[in-house]
Formats: C-alpha cells, sequence, structure tokens
C-alpha cells in the first residue's frame, strides 16, 4: 500500500519549483576534484574531464524553510545529463533516506528524464547491515534511483 505521503511527495511540486532559486545557490565548476564536507564526512567528485558541474547547496539555500532536504545535489551539465543528490549524516540513515527522496520529490520536474544516483556519507553505517540493504532495494523499487551508503568518505567518477 502507498503511504499518503509519498502520494503527495511525487503528485505535481512544479508549484514549489517557483520558490526554488537553482541559480542562486549553484555554482559551476569544472576542477578536477570536487569535494564538500561537514562534520568529518567527505563527498569528492572526481571530474576528469572537466565537465561543467553545477554544485547546489540545497540545505539553507535552495531549500531554505522547515521542508526536509538533503544537503547537496550535483547536477552534470550542458543540457543537465545525470544528477547525484547527496546527504552528509551522522549515524540516522533513514532520515537521511527521508531527506533524499523527499528533495528528489521536490526536484521531479526538473529532473525529469534525467538519470539520477543518491549518495550518503554516514558517521557510521554497516555497508551490508540489513537495514541498508531494505534502503537501497526500496529506493531502487519505487524512485528507480540507486542508493550509495559510505562512511566517512566517498569518491565518485563522473
Amino acid at each position: 500500500m502507498i503511504s499518503i505521503r509519498y502520494l503527495i511527495l511525487f503528485f505535481n511540486f512544479s508549484w514549489l519549483n517557483k520558490f526554488m532559486d537553482f541559480e542562486k545557490c549553484t555554482e559551476i565548476r569544472k576542477d578536477k576534484i570536487i569535494v564538500v564536507e561537514e562534520k568529518g564526512r567527505k563527498f569528492e567528485l572526481i571530474n576528469e574531464d572537466s565537465k561543467l558541474i553545477g554544485v547546489v547547496k540545497v540545505d539553507d539555500c535552495l531549500i531554505d524553510d522547515h521542508r526536509e532536504r538533503c544537503d547537496y545535489l550535483f547536477e552534470i551539465m550542458k543540457p543537465i545529463s545525470d544528477v547525484i543528490y547527496l546527504e552528509l549524516k551522522g549515524e540516522d540513515i533513514q532520515k537521511a533516506y527521508n531527506q533524499l527522496v523527499e528533495t528528489l520529490g521536490y526536484c521531479r520536474d526538473r529532473h525529469l528524464n534525467i538519470s539520477k544516483c543518491c549518495h550518503i556519507v554516514a558517521s557510521r553505517v554497516p555497508k551490508a547491515g540489513p537495514k541498508v540493504q531494505v534502503l537501497k532495494k526500496k529506493m531502487v523499487s519505487k524512485y528507480r534511483v540507486q542508493l550509495i551508503v559510505n562512511t566517512q568518505k566517498a569518491r565518485v567518477l563522473v
């Protein structure tokens, strides 16, 4: 049974897009290595071909109200071909998952028909633990998005 929350989430958030200022919250970069970090958690985007990448600060910029949201998203650009959603978290993997799902919903129209991937970089998590495996399967089956969970640091090649 589908919960009301998820029906509302994926119904239509186009009206929210007018409140989300992507231009203000995006830094266009083409560095070979793009790094974001928070409280000891680190995410590195390896950009060997110097592609244009929009680094979007979601938390407290793109979405600066009470709504749940992830920390960053990375748009591989000209035009946008892939999007990476990122949550840097302590130990609460379920909360990180929820924040990613909420942000996927808010950006649904902008990222429609674009390849997406979600990353959680947590301070501590059993990589093969049953809880993490359930969330990974749920992300693929419900949203057709791969979920990758790392501890402390993640490196991704684009």
